[in-house]
């Protein structure tokens, strides 16, 4: 199936990406409510766009380069200016703490914290692919669903039971991202551009979750024990929140469409964005702390849009060099021609 039909993919990669960032600005109940499916939206996508025309090897090589070699290149860039601006507002510092600072960058995951706090994604994202990557090769599409199931209950059961048990670079997330990843490759395998809607369902999903939880609480529109905190293995209330992510994430996928054929200027724009997304994802916390820093009173909106703006336009300096893009956005080809044809020519 030819990706070209998707145009509707890069504006909901631009919608997701926008939420993500208002995840990390706003709090309260819109928070709560925005870590229900923001970052479950991206998994689902992998999965969406998942393609097997790569074998393993191969497929392992150019996600390393696409995934790992940005990651290290961001944390190399952040995380020394993350050291040099947020020490000093702590005071008292020991062997062991000094020792944990050197070290938390390695072990990635929850331990990132400050400028990098959201680059435990792209580590657990890597592992989620190769995961999920094994399991589509090996077992009939019509399984997949049972690894869904059995994926889902591991991942509640390390949240509800086992909470002390963390793997680094967030590897025990892997396990809950794995199962939307292969919700999100069944749903391309049902997908039809001719039968599209899904609204119907992503409404269906709403009032279904939401008729259940307003049985368990009395506070109908409290978000706080529906929403994911992905990051620290929080799942939410078992299967209502994966359920509800699933059906808001539907329901995105419509938006998107409609923009696509309705607004194609505020398509466009959520589609650069979504083209940026992992530009984004990596500086826009840099840039929150940055503002920030700069007035303490500006408001969420405006922390919003120039945060995003601002990583937008980095991305856009980014792609205009080939080392750049090799490095910060994971260009395989940009990669290949720099450094992996040199080598061979050595």
């Amino acid at each position: 199936m030819n990706m070209k039909r998707f145009e509707w993919i890069d504006t909901l990669k631009g919608i997701g990406i926008t939420l993500v960032v208002a995840s990390h600005i706003y709090t309260g109940e819109i928070r709560y409510f925005l870590g229900i499916f923001s970052m479950p939206l991206f998994f689902f996508i992998g999965g969406f766009l998942y393609s097997s025309k790569y074998d393993n090897q191969v497929y392992l090589k150019r996600k390393i380069v696409h995934l790992i070699v940005p990651y290290i290149a961001f944390i190399l860039l952040l995380y020394p200016i993350q050291l040099i601006t947020l020490l000093p507002q702590r005071q008292g510092f020991s062997f062991v703490d000094i020792l944990k600072l050197i070290v938390n960058p390695i072990i990635g995951g929850t331990f990132l914290w400050g400028l990098t706090s959201a680059f435990w994604f792209t580590t657990c994202f890597f592992i989620t692919q190769q995961l999920a990557n094994f399991i589509i090769r090996k077992v009939n599409p019509k399984q997949v669903i049972f690894y869904i199931i059995g994926l889902s209950g591991l991942s509640y059961l390390n949240y509800l039971f086992f909470k002390q048990i963390f793997l680094p670079q967030n590897a025990h997330v892997a396990i809950a991202g794995t199962s939307i990843f292969l919700i999100g490759f069944l749903y391309r395998k049902l997908y039809s551009e001719r039968n599209n809607s899904t609204i119907s369902i992503s409404v269906l999903f709403f009032v279904l979750c939401m008729t259940l939880y307003s049985n368990q609480t009395s506070n109908l529109w409290s978000w706080s024990l529906l929403g994911m905190d992905m990051k620290r293995a929080n799942y939410g209330m078992p299967v209502f929140s994966l359920l509800l992510a699933i059906g808001l994430i539907l329901l995105l996928i419509d938006i998107s469409k409609l923009l696509v054929k309705y607004a194609p200027l505020l398509s466009k724009i959520m589609g650069a964005l979504g083209q940026a997304s992992m530009s984004i994802l990596y500086l826009h916390l840099a840039f929150i702390y940055a503002l920030k820093g700069l007035d303490s009173g500006i408001s969420y909106f405006n922390l919003f849009v120039f945060s995003t703006a601002l990583s937008f336009i980095i991305h856009s300096i980014i792609l205009k060099f080939s080392f750049t893009r090799a490095i910060f956005l994971g260009s395989y080809s940009d990669f290949e021609q720099i450094f992996l044809t040199r080598n061979n020519q050595i």
